[in-house]
Order: C-alpha cells, then structure tokens, then sequence
C-alpha cells in the first residue's frame, strides 16, 4: 500500500513538473514574442476589399461661349489734292523776314536821399575864477548846482549830479539825526581809501573821518553826523592830505526837514597828489 501510494505520489510530481516547464517555456516565448496570445484563437482570414467601380461623369460648361466679330473700319479720304505745276510761271518768291528788336529797358533813378544838415550847439566853456573855494547852495527839492572851478586846481574835484539832500537811511535816528556823506573814488570809479574828510559849520568847529570807514555808501564811503536833530545849518565839506586842502569845500545849507537831513557830496580824483 505504500509503495502504491509513493508511486501515485511521484507521478503527480512529474504532471505538475511538466505543467511548469510548459508555463516557464509559454511565458518566455510571449516575453521574446515568438508566440502572440491569443494562443489558441484561430487563424485570421484576410479580407481583401472590393473595389467599386464608379462612373465619372463628363463635365459640360453651364454657358456657351459666344464669339464676336469686331467691325473693320475702312477710312475713305473725301478730299483728294491734287497739284498742277504752271509751266508759265517763272517768278521766284522771296521771303523777307523782319526782326523788331524789344523795346530798350528804361532805369528810373531813385533820388538821392540827403541828410539834412546837423546843427552843432557848442559846449559851455567853463570859466575859473580866482578863488579855489567854490560854494554850493542844494535847493530844497535836492539837485545841486554845478560847480564852477579849474578842474587842475585840486587833486579833487566834486562829482557833478553828487550833492544830494535826501531822507536818513543808514541807521534808524529818523529825525532825530542830520549828517552829511559820501565816498572818494578815482575818474575809472575806483576806491580810495584813508583821505581825510573835514567838517565844520552851524554849532561844531571841526569834524573829521577817512574815507573807507563807512562801507554802506560804497567801499571807500565815509559819514559824519553834524546834529542830533534837524536844522537850517550851514556846514562846509573839504578834503585833505598831508596836511594840505585837496579838494574844492562843498558849501551845504540844511532846509530843517525830515525828509532832507542827509547830504550826500561824492569827490573824484582828477591827477595824483
């Protein structure tokens, strides 16, 4: 019994060794693709395709295309020109052209513009006089007069236009201040600095300053007060150097008003001293 049983037994190990060898070799012949799954599908039949035969028709034109004739024109001449030569005729004609030259340009001459004549009114020639002290007396609404003097009298003379009467502006005294100003300069307008200037009228014997210690009046500008309040005082303004007088005195005359208790005289150097 056994035995029987052991020989049933190594049968079946040998089915299903063979089962395997057989799934091993199916698995490896889809894997390379020598065989294709379905493996047991039967045969494909090819299936050749019928070719229908169709008709193709004719394509007509839809319009018929008409051909027209152009007309030919034939011109005809409906004057013919005909010339008979004159065998009597033995005259020769002559052509004789005349040429009219144009007419001559004519120029019109515009006239001469003249100048008329300039008229020259001579200049005033200023006249010295003996004394090298010339006064001046400014008028209340503040010109001054022109001096009259040698202008080679003096190293200075007095800048025309310069002596003016006007309003305090240097410092906030208002009316309760009067003075007199200015600065000393050379004809180019240059500066200069360190000549004394000397006062002296109504209520103080004298008073001097340099120019160039006042800069509000301009670089060389210096300023003198002569009163603490305004007045109609007369007060005399000179120059000097050295010891020496170098300018013409400036003779000035106060109008006692507020807004003219400012003097301003400006002196130019006219050669060197």
């Amino acid at each position: 019994m056994k035995r029987g049983a052991r020989l049933f037994f190594n049968c079946l190990t040998l089915v299903f060794l063979a089962l395997t060898v057989g799934a091993i070799y199916l698995v490896y012949s889809i894997a390379t693709d020598a065989v294709k799954p379905p493996l047991f599908a039967p045969d494909a039949t090819e299936v050749v395709p019928t070719i229908a035969m169709l008709d193709t028709p004719t394509p007509r034109p839809s319009w018929t295309p008409s051909v027209t004739t152009m007309p030919t024109e034939t011109f005809t001449p409906t004057q013919t020109l005909t010339f008979t030569p004159s065998a009597t005729n033995t005259a020769t004609a002559t052509a004789s052209i005349t040429t009219t030259p144009p007419p001559s340009p004519t120029f019109t001459m515009s006239p001469t513009n003249t100048l008329p004549p300039q008229s020259f009114t001579p200049t005033t020639t200023l006249t010295p006089t003996p004394s090298d002290t010339p006064t001046f007396t400014p008028s209340p609404t503040g010109p001054s007069p022109t001096p009259t003097e040698t202008l080679s009298a003096n190293p200075f003379m007095v800048q025309p236009g310069s002596l003016i009467l006007r309003q305090n502006l240097n410092n906030p005294a208002g009316c309760n201040w009067q003075g007199i100003a200015g600065q000393v300069t050379t004809d180019r307008g240059e500066p200069i600095i360190g000549v004394q200037v000397r006062v002296t009228g109504t209520g103080i014997s004298e008073l001097s300053t340099l120019s160039g210690t006042n800069t509000f009046y301009g670089p060389s500008g210096w300023e003198i007060k002569v009163a603490d309040a305004i007045n109609n005082g007369r007060y005399q303004v000179s120059l000097w150097a050295k010891g020496v007088q170098v300018s013409p005195t400036v003779d000035i005359v106060f109008p006692n008003s507020c807004q003219q208790n400012l003097a301003t005289v400006n002196f130019i150097q006219t050669r060197p001293f």
